[in-house]
């Protein structure tokens, strides 16, 4: 991270918002402009090659897979993510937010403790739900084999990616870091294809019910999981294979749990450090619920503003994945009147992008949630968490709703004090490392008590 913010200082202080570095053999342009990296983002498509070590786990998932699979796929997933299953899918997270609390109580008025086991388990859950119609109930064990081996294994390749001399796979697959790797996969392998299984057959016993009673309709209102659709919108039993099924699967679990986790304990942080901020927040809340006891649904989202405004400004300040990356397969011609050429490896810099101070004026470090009660058209562009242009996420909508009724449901419940084993403030800014997505270094702790 301190490489990141150095390249993201150097490109503020150039004209062009761009400065050039070698990466082992890779000649890499870190772009801290967010009108070049727009350019770049929707015109290039093909990932870094030291990307390509992910498909170990994910092989041909969207994110990582060429070009070529990754637009056939898009057209797939795009209609699962429409509005038609929104709401369903954020009930999803009004269940599973429930037992959040509970297990949250359990923490309140007992000092220090880390955020990031609850939101990573809640998310967890959430993403197993949303994807198969089960829960894995990692709020409740959260040391189930499927959890444990997901964390753990994206964490050590967050640790590879950092070290060029582990890319080879010929090389890494015989260190024990691969031997871990490969018992990880597996594990997690056989839990997806499983359930793949398990609904596949569900599925048959349904359709060969329907032959006999043609004229009820038993799918008529019932939940549709993402495996679901993903079978049904790639063509049924001519489409996706079960090899194909789990890459997916694999690549929505990721994208549902560790971005939003790493989203909502950053968030968490921020609140407990600016008091201000949170009375804010929490006013908010109970002006909308009028003193009513009822959880925070969806419907309330929209009137949470300054909430939305608050998740938007910690996304801005530490976004859950610092730099995409990307290769040039043609000339890319930027606004800022330079080329980058065919072969080049681009870094769109998200943490100088979102700290450029051009576009987020001299306080652009600071958290300041009100900036985007007020943010202009250039500030808006400027702001990508998710991407930008084709390959964005396609499940931006449903992680801010998961962010945002979670948070507020902590907020209106408990009031998040500053950790003690830590100092924070604007001249002891959060201490941050890059494992694969950003993280703190502190852990993510602060303290909790009931609200009176």
């Amino acid at each position: 991270m301190s490489l990141f913010a150095e390249l993201g200082r150097q490109a503020h202080a150039s004209p062009h918002g761009a400065v050039s570095f070698w990466f082992a053999h890779y000649l890499c342009v870190a772009i801290s402009d967010p009108v070049s990296a727009s350019v770049v983002l929707r015109s290039s498509f093909d990932k870094w090659p030291i990307t390509h070590f992910m498909r170990h786990l994910l092989g041909n998932g969207a994110v990582f897979g060429d070009e070529e699979i990754w637009r056939l796929r898009r057209k797939i997933l795009n209609p699962i993510f429409s509005s038609k299953y929104h709401d369903n899918y954020v009930q999803v997270f009004e269940r599973n937010n429930k037992i959040f609390m509970q297990e949250l109580a359990r923490a309140a008025g007992k000092g220090d403790f880390s955020m990031w086991g609850y939101f990573s388990s809640y998310a967890m859950d959430s993403a197993f739900d949303m994807s198969f119609g089960e829960n894995l109930n990692a709020q409740r064990h959260p040391n189930h084999p499927f959890a444990v081996a997901f964390l753990d294994y994206f964490e050590e390749c967050g640790v590879r990616i950092c070290q060029p001399w582990l890319f080879s796979a010929a090389v890494y697959d015989l260190l024990p870091a691969g031997a871990r790797q490969e018992r990880r996969r597996r594990l997690m392998w056989d839990v997806v294809e499983n359930l793949i299984h398990k609904k596949k057959q569900e599925s048959k016993k349904r359709n060969e019910q329907n032959v006999v009673h043609v004229n009820t309709n038993i799918r008529s209102g019932e939940f549709k999981s993402f495996l679901d659709l993903l079978i049904e919108y790639s063509g049924g039993d001519a489409g996706y294979t079960d090899t194909e099924l789990r890459e997916e699967l694999l690549m929505i679990i990721l994208g549902a749990t560790d971005t939003s986790a790493t989203s909502a304990c950053f968030a968490a942080v921020l609140l407990a450090n600016h008091p201000p901020v949170q009375d804010k927040v929490y006013e908010e809340i109970q002006n909308m619920l009028g003193g009513s006891e009822r959880p925070v649904s969806l419907a309330d989202l929209a009137s949470l503003k300054y909430l939305d405004a608050v998740v938007r400004e910690a996304m801005r300040l530490y976004p859950p994945v610092p730099v995409f990356l990307r290769r040039c397969t043609k000339a890319v011609d930027l606004p800022s009147d330079i080329t980058l050429p065919e072969g080049c490896e681009v870094m769109l810099n998200i943490w100088g992008i979102h700290r450029n101070p051009r576009h987020w004026g001299a306080d652009a470090d600071e958290f300041r949630p009100e900036r985007f009660l007020s943010a202009d058209a250039h500030q808006l562009a400027a702001f990508m968490p998710f991407g930008h242009g084709p390959r964005s996420c396609t499940g931006m909508r449903l992680a801010l709703a998961s962010l945002k009724l979670s948070l507020a449901e902590i907020t209106r419940r408990y009031r998040l004090l500053p950790a003690a084993g830590y100092r924070y403030s604007a001249a002891e800014p959060l201490r941050v490392s890059f494992e694969l997505l950003l993280k703190h270094v502190h852990d993510f702790k602060v303290q909790l008590e009931h609200r009176a």
